[in-house]
């Protein structure tokens, strides 16, 4: 199987795994997709086979501007389709680490169109940086874990560290492409 198609096809399978985890988890009550009505799981069911829909397009036009918002609509369907408890939302950092790695592979399915994109250096490359993007934020995701103060962290202080993880994973992915960019 051809390096683009494989990319491809990991990115579709990484896209279907946040989906289908995202919409199997909205059926329990404290989802916002659940307070919708009695079959919660329709929002983020939807919400993801748009987002599949659009990458698998993303991924055939020449240009990758509709990577972004399949990306979006994944991250949407992952935040309204999860409970509302401390287990679920502390893997959110992972989901950003996850839904990063889904568009990494995408935008490296379009490189191997452009001639000598498909050297062994390159693979090696865009390979740490995924395992780097998903490796990071496992430890981002464990802080709410610990316990550093007195009162257990739950409500604001959950979502602070949610939102403090997710922007060093996009500080962390924005650092590597600049990297990249500059590289060649």
């Amino acid at each position: 199987m051809a390096p683009r198609l494989i990319t491809a096809a990991l990115a579709l399978a990484g896209a279907a795994v946040i989906g289908v985890v995202s919409t199997a988890a909205s059926t329990d009550s404290s989802s916002v997709a659940a307070g919708v009505g009695h079959n919660g799981s329709v929002i983020p069911a939807l919400l993801s086979l748009t987002s599949l829909g659009l990458l698998g397009v993303a991924m055939a036009v020449p240009t990758g501007r509709p990577i972004f918002l399949a990306i979006a609509l994944l991250g949407a369907a992952w935040l309204v389709g999860i409970p509302d408890a401390a287990a679920w939302r502390s893997l959110t950092a992972i989901a950003g680490g996850w839904l990063l790695a889904i568009a990494e592979l995408a935008y490296w399915s379009l490189d191997f169109r452009v001639p000598g994109n498909d050297e062994r250096a390159i693979h090696v490359r865009r390979t740490a940086t995924i395992l780097a993007l998903v490796g990071a934020s496992i430890p981002l995701a464990l802080i709410p874990q610990f316990d550093l103060s007195a009162v257990p962290v739950s409500g604001i202080e959950l979502t602070a560290a949610g939102l403090l993880a997710a922007a060093a994973l996009v500080a962390v992915a924005a650092g590597m492409a600049w990297r990249l960019r500059t590289s060649r």
